[in-house]
Parts: structure tokens; C-alpha cells; sequence
């Protein structure tokens, strides 16, 4: 098989009006087996590794569904923030057992830290309400994380935002079912990951345990099974901005039933105060304690703000190779993250076999086309003659639009275990893009034995 769940395009260079910029793409589904260019520790596991999961279906447990767990996963190549930085994925926190009266805990973390920390010299800050990055009390005097910028946490059961445990400032009472952010390691001890802005979610009636009780942050529903995409599904964004001499922290989500991102956190960093390192490095922690949860990430996206981009996914990571039909959906999101509205867009997308050749329509037949939140559209709706769509665009400043595609792959159209992709390709001429790494989007979809598919229905994402 051909590896295309870890692609890295990194330090592409651009030259206009005498300035260079710096480009980079970096992605991982965390579907699969696969842990090239991740570092893995503590209890985090890909579950298509050890068998909860297929291989292709998998997803990034941080930790598992049981008391004092913890684990975390970087990525180590590091990237530019010349353009800053815009980081993508998908979360489900979930349990299988009830845990008393705690209700889930304790969160997880997205973390942001200097691009020159090695794996020799890399060190996780604190657990529990921690979150794996903020200072600690147990054990004492434990610092935060290495070479820390930011810490977005994403909070059950309420500690990240409390000044205790050792942490640097934050709010007196817990805050349950919050988005919270801290800022930067030092290496004095009391000026390190400073609490800097927090979001509370959700209906705030009642008191602690009424709130987290909630489906915010986490499933408050003890299932025996991880929740589909329509009972509890989080889509994350957070952005990372030049705003004059300083930086802007936003912070958005998409969650089951939506199709648009909703901003829920948005935090001026000081540029002088809290410089933004020349290259950063992207990882995630989780913790459990008394109160636990499974927390889970995958369908990772690092790439820069600021241009046009293009990102796909499927419902289905594998398709059954001895049934006559089988119906696929892709789903791709157009993002125009300019201040300008966009009224030509060129799109395209093959349906492709893994060494690129159009599949013909007798192998996959396209048979419906829809689109939503774009302005204008020329995608044919109808009457596909083959799998190679063109058309254009128009798209608002700072929207989304999103192509679904549904066709049927037709009965060992492909040798078992092999694969098909669809390819989407965007470009405009009315803007100038400052990176163009982020333009073209793979979802790789896999032919195989119906016996050993177990979960085929689970969204797939590739670029």
C-alpha cells in the first residue's frame, strides 16, 4: 500500500516584493498504524495498532476510559510561523463505565511549543487539572511544558482555568465545560504558562456537577461503544494570527448537525511580552483521575491562515470489494480565510486510482453533486459522464462552502486492498495566495474483504 496518511510539505519559499514566505502543509488522519513522525507516550495509543480498531478506522486514544490515565502525541516536524499557524482536528470524549459522581474529567489539550524542543530535551508539564502543560503540585514544583507558547484546554471537569495546584493565576472557583488558554513556559517557575482567557460553554444553570453533566466538552451518556459522528461530534480550529505587533489566539468549533464553525475564544497575545517562536511544534495531552474519559483525536491539519484552502473527507475509510455496489460520499469544504469576497474559484476533482489514472465510470460512477454556503457555483448537479468535475466558485470573505459528492464504486473495480481517491484542486487568480500547499486535498479510500471490515462507516480524511 502506498503511505498517504502522513504527508509533510514544509519550508517551500516564496518570493514577492522582496519578502520571503514560508509554506507548509502538514497532515495525519491518526487512522492508521502508522506512527511515523510522531512521538507517542505515557498511555496514548493508535488504536488501529493495537487492534481496537481496523487499520484505516482508527483514532489517537490519549487515554483510556479508567481513573489516572495520561498520554500525549507530537508531531515532530516542526513548521514556520512566518504566515502563522492554523491547526485542525477532531475530538470525541467519551466513557464506557459510569465514574461516580465526577462526570467525565479531566480534558485534554492542544499545545503549541518551540519548534527547537527535541525529543531528548522535550518534558510534559503537569496532569490531572493540568492537562499535561501547566505547572504542577503533584509532584511538587513540576514545570509546565517545554518550550511551551500556548495551551489550549479543553476542559470537563473544571480545573485548568483554577490558580491551584501550583498554577499561575486563573479563576478562584472550578469552571467545568470550558475552553481555557494559558500562555508561555518560563523558567521562573511562578511566571510560567500564565492563565490568560477562558470560555465557559454551554447552560450554566446549577451548580458544578449539574454543568458538567452537560455534552459540552465531553458525552455525558455511558455507552459500550464510541458515539457516532450524529451523537457527539467536535470539529476544532484554532488559529494562531499576526495582529499588528502582537498575535491573536481564535478558537472555533463545529459540533454534530452544523455546518458552520462557531467562534467561541479569541485572545490578544502581547507580542513583546510573549514573542512567537521563529518555527513551533504541535502535540496533544490528555488526563484522567478520579473522574475519567476515553479521549480520542484524529483527522489532523496543520497548515498556514490567511488564503484560500481545501480540505476533504469521506464516510468511509474502506469499501466492501464483493458487493455490485457501493455508495460513498465525499465531502469537501472550501475555505476562503481572505478579506476578500471570492467570485472565481477554479475547482476540480478526479475520482483516481492509487497512481493517479481517472477512474473510469465503469469502476465509479459519480451519481449526485450539491453544494452549500458558496455564493455562486457552476459544478454540474446532473447526468456525470465521467469522474473529472470543473467548475467555479464564489465564496464570501471568511466562509466555508462544502461540495458533497456521493457516487458508487462498482464490484472489484480494484484489486482487494488496494485503493481509489478522490483529488480536489482549487486555485484563483483574484487574490494573491500566499501558500499554496494547502490547494489540494486526497481522501484515500481502501478495497477490502468484508470479513475484516468491522466499521466501515466512519468519516475518512487524507491529504
Amino acid at each position: 500500500m502506498m503511505k498517504q496518511f502522513y504527508k509533510t510539505f514544509c519550508a517551500a519559499l516564496l518570493f514577492s516584493s522582496g519578502m520571503v514566505f514560508s509554506q507548509f502543509t502538514i497532515t495525519n488522519s491518526l487512522r492508521t498504524n502508522d506512527a511515523t513522525g510522531l512521538k507517542i507516550g505515557d498511555n496514548a495509543t493508535l488504536t488501529a495498532a493495537t487492534g481496537v480498531d481496523p487499520n484505516g478506522n482508527g483514532w489517537l486514544r490519549l487515554t483510556n476510559s479508567s481513573s489516572s490515565q495520561k498520554g500525549y502525541m507530537y508531531v515532530q516536524q516542526s513548521f514556520p510561523t512566518t504566515l502563522g499557524v492554523l491547526a485542525d482536528f477532531e475530538y470525541v470524549s467519551w466513557r464506557s463505565s459510569k465514574d461516580a459522581n465526577y462526570f467525565g474529567a479531566d480534558g485534554l489539550t492542544l499545545f503549541l511549543f518551540d519548534g527547537n524542543i527535541t525529543d531528548a530535551n522535550f518534558k510534559l508539564g503537569g496532569y490531572g487539572g493540568s492537562l499535561g502543560y501547566a505547572t504542577y503540585s503533584n509532584p511538587a514544583n513540576t514545570t509546565g511544558l517545554s518550550g511551551g507558547y500556548i495551551g489550549v484546554g479543553f476542559d470537563e471537569y473544571g480545573n485548568y482555568a483554577r490558580a491551584a495546584e501550583n498554577r499561575n493565576g486563573g479563576t478562584k472557583d472550578y469552571v467545568p465545560n470550558a475552553i481555557v488558554l494559558r500562555g508561555p513556559t518560563s523558567t521562573t517557575y511562578t511566571a510560567s504558562n500564565p492563565y490568560l482567557t477562558h470560555t465557559a460553554l454551554g447552560d450554566r444553570s446549577g451548580g458544578d456537577n449539574a454543568i458538567r453533566a452537560r455534552d459540552e466538552i465531553d458525552y455525558n451518556t455511558v455507552v459500550t461503544s464510541r458515539p457516532s459522528p450524529t451523537a457527539f461530534y467536535r470539529r476544532v480550529q484554532v488559529y494562531v494570527t499576526k495582529s499588528g505587533s502582537d498575535y491573536l489566539i481564535n478558537v472555533k468549533w463545529r459540533k454534530q448537525g452544523e455546518t458552520t464553525f462557531t467562534d467561541i475564544l479569541t485572545y490578544t497575545m502581547n507580542g513583546t511580552t510573549y514573542p512567537l517562536p521563529a518555527t513551533l511544534k504541535l502535540g496533544f495531552a490528555a488526563a484522567t483521575g478520579g473522574g475519567y474519559n476515553f479521549h480520542e483525536i484524529r483527522n489532523m491539519l496543520l497548515t498556514t491562515p490567511g488564503n484560500i484552502r481545501v480540505d476533504s473527507r469521506s464516510n468511509s475509510a474502506s469499501l466492501c470489494n464483493d458487493i455490485k455496489e457501493n455508495p460513498i460520499t465525499f465531502t469537501i469544504e472550501v475555505s476562503n480565510d481572505t478579506p476578500a469576497n471570492l467570485s472565481n474559484i477554479n475547482f476540480s476533482n478526479q475520482i483516481q486510482d492509487a497512481a493517479g489514472n481517472l477512474l473510469d465510470i465503469t469502476k465509479f460512477k459519480i451519481t449526485s453533486l450539491s453544494t452549500t454556503g458558496f455564493t455562486s457555483s457552476t459544478l454540474p448537479t446532473s447526468n456525470f459522464t465521467s469522474n473529472d468535475i470543473t467548475g467555479t466558485l464564489g465564496l464570501a470573505s471568511k466562509t466555508s462552502g462544502i461540495i458533497t459528492i456521493t457516487g458508487n464504486y462498482y464490484k472489484k473495480s480494484i484489486p482487494t486492498n488496494q485503493s481509489f481517491k478522490s483529488v480536489s484542486t482549487i486555485n484563483s487568480s483574484e487574490i494573491f495566495d500566499t501558500d499554496t500547499t494547502n490547494n489540494t486535498a486526497t481522501t484515500v479510500v481502501y478495497a477490502r474483504k468484508c470479513s475484516i471490515i468491522t466499521n466501515p462507516s466512519l468519516p475518512s480524511y487524507s491529504k
